[in-house]
């Protein structure tokens, strides 16, 4: 099997051109003699050249026989990630070609690349090439967020939708830039459009509970059963691990709205019941019960609903949500008596060994 040569694609500044045997710069036969130079040399080796110069620069494609098409070429750098190889082919073939997949493909490769503010022009280029390109008004409209454009990026992003009403990426990310401006009541519907669209997508569908938990505490219910949802369905991917934290900090806010912020008192109870127990206990038994309730908690406990009861493999008995907060606290301070175990109870723990130390 043979196999096809790459094309050479580049572009050098006139700056920087060796003057040797080229007429002056300012002569109707520099242009010529540029582009002789380039031509013959691939010529002599079996290969077709296009060469073009403008103001600034001598461009050159050049691609042997049975050589790989240039744009196929470049393109095949981006999706196999070689982003730093491809930019300069791209800048080469931008610069020469009427092409809007190219244009959009140097700005994507420049936002990707973390230079979003130079990705803006090539990526209009591409869209005055092709006013259709919804992948182009996506890319614009982060390159613009990136940059702190919001307006211009949530303009972008609604032509994007405007162009495909069934992007789910195009939702997604306008439902973003609109909430990070303060927005999330507008953007609501496109998130809960784009998690519809795209439902194994985490992104989408993390950036619908983070949306609802923004619009406050009328949407809190509905925002932890989607954060609940996303830990159940991504648990390996960071977004279920944000989800748990979100769960987390919810929880934390509801147990303190339940005493107006005060000191909870049947948690400190928990507590002292968790400390007389595990004292019966060796250490590795006490880190099974804090291992298998943590991971009990992964899916949400429900720490305000005393009613609702849980069992354990590694401990007897029904346990309310609350109380296995405060059992995993206990244990987990036994094991770091300085650690943050997460469960917002510090200052019951401290009640409850201060009460203990007193009995």
């Amino acid at each position: 099997m043979t196999t096809r040569q790459a094309p050479e694609i580049f572009q050098i500044p006139l700056d920087d051109l060796d003057p040797a045997g080229l007429p002056p710069r300012c002569t109707a036969e520099f242009e010529q003699a540029v582009i002789g130079r380039y031509a013959l040399d691939y010529a002599a080796r079996g290969w077709q050249a296009v060469v073009a110069v403008n103001d600034a620069f001598v461009r050159v494609v050049a691609v042997p026989e049975r050589g790989v098409e240039p744009k196929a070429y470049v393109l095949g750098l981006l999706q196999n990630g070689f982003l730093e190889d491809a930019l300069p082919v791209l800048e080469a073939l931008d610069g020469m070609l009427d092409d809007a997949e190219i244009a959009y493909s140097h700005g994507l490769c420049l936002s990707e690349l973390g230079r979003p503010a130079e990705a803006v022009a090539p990526l209009q280029r591409a869209l005055e090439l092709d006013p259709t390109h919804a992948n182009a008004f996506i890319a614009l409209g982060v390159a613009f967020a990136r940059t702190g454009r919001a307006d211009e990026a949530v303009n972008a992003l609604r032509d994007a939708v405007k162009v495909e009403p069934e992007n789910a990426f195009a939702k997604r990310n306008l439902a973003a830039v609109l909430m990070r401006s303060g927005r999330a009541t507008e953007a609501l519907p496109f998130f809960r459009q784009a998690a519809s669209l795209a439902p194994a997508d985490p992104g989408a569908q993390l950036g619908l509970a983070q949306c609802l938990e923004a619009l406050g505490p009328s949407h809190v219910k509905e925002a932890a059963e989607q954060y609940k949802a996303v830990v159940k369905r991504f648990p390996d991917h960071q977004a279920g691990e944000m989800a748990e934290e979100a769960l987390t900090r919810i929880g934390h806010d509801e147990l303190r709205a339940a005493v107006d912020g005060g000191l909870r008192m049947d948690a400190v109870m928990y507590m002292q019941a968790a400390q007389d127990r595990f004292a019966k206990l060796d250490q590795a038994k006490v880190g099974q019960i804090v291992m298998e309730i943590a991971l009990l908690g992964r899916n949400g406990l429900e720490i305000n609903k005393p009613a609702v009861r849980y069992t354990l493999q590694n401990l007897e008995g029904e346990f309310s949500g609350l109380a296995l907060l405060a059992y995993m606290h206990v244990g987990f301070r036994m094991f770091d008596p300085k650690g943050d175990a997460g469960t917002g109870l510090d200052r019951e723990y401290e009640a409850a060994v201060k009460m203990r130390r007193e009995r």
